[in-house]
């Protein structure tokens, strides 16, 4: 975990326990989430030439909310998640696209890696006794690094060739809006289900001997992770 991240946790911790005997009824909280991570738009297309071949991933996040109100509170989310990349598929696209040059294309692929780090407001709505409802609006840090990747090729005229991609990296501050579903187990532990959205459009600088160039792709990201939270 970033010690940024561990730091917002210690100072959230460290309000809830100056706060009030009143301010534990708003049922403050720390939690863990796992669960799936849904690439969409661009980053999930098949269309070679600028599509990011992603597949359906997995997400980890933690995150911690003080509220200063029923129903208002403020916190910090953090998440890591990667993608697998559909290496046959994009290998299959990029021989076509080549078939009157090249025999054969392999291809070997790591995985999308994205971080975020996000602030922001939470909103609560009991629907029970047990049960309640939390919406948040957050913004922040979307940390982004595409797969490192070799090529195996074998052409008509020069025979094999081979190289690596290595990933480039990407942030961009952007926004994230999410909202659960928690039902309270035991007085202060609860389980949920909470699905969060965010977005952005990445530019990835990608080095090609003495030159460069940039690829752009808009990377919209809804994961879904059931989790438990600690309330105080």
């Amino acid at each position: 975990m970033p010690p940024v991240f561990k730091s917002l946790i210690i100072l959230i911790v460290g309000f809830l326990s100056l706060s009030n005997v009143d301010a534990q009824q708003y049922q403050s909280f720390v939690g863990i989430r796992f669960g799936a991570a849904l690439p969409m738009g661009e980053m999930a297309s098949h269309n070679y030439g600028y599509g990011g071949y992603a597949l359906l991933g997995k997400s980890f996040g933690a995150e911690a909310a003080w509220f200063v109100t029923p129903k208002l509170g403020f916190g910090v989310d953090y998440s890591m998640n990667s993608f697998e990349f559909a290496s046959g598929y994009y290998a299959e696209d990029f021989y076509q696209a080549n078939i009157k040059d090249y025999i054969h294309v392999s291809l070997l692929s790591g995985p999308y890696r994205l971080r975020t780090y996000m602030g922001g407001a939470y909103y609560k709505v009991a629907i029970s006794k047990k049960m309640s409802s939390t919406f948040k609006l957050m913004g922040g840090l979307f940390k982004v690094r595409t797969p490192d990747q070799f090529y195996g090729i074998k052409t008509f005229i020069a025979g094999n060739l081979n190289w690596w991609k290595i990933g480039a990296t990407d942030t961009k501050f952007t926004f994230l809006t999410g909202a659960s579903l928690e039902y309270k187990v035991y007085p202060m532990v609860s389980l949920l289900l909470q699905a969060d959205f965010t977005f952005t459009r990445a530019a990835f600088t990608f080095i090609n001997g003495s030159s460069s160039y940039v690829d752009y792709m808009y990377m919209p990201v809804l994961r879904l992770q059931p989790g438990v939270n600690i309330h105080f």
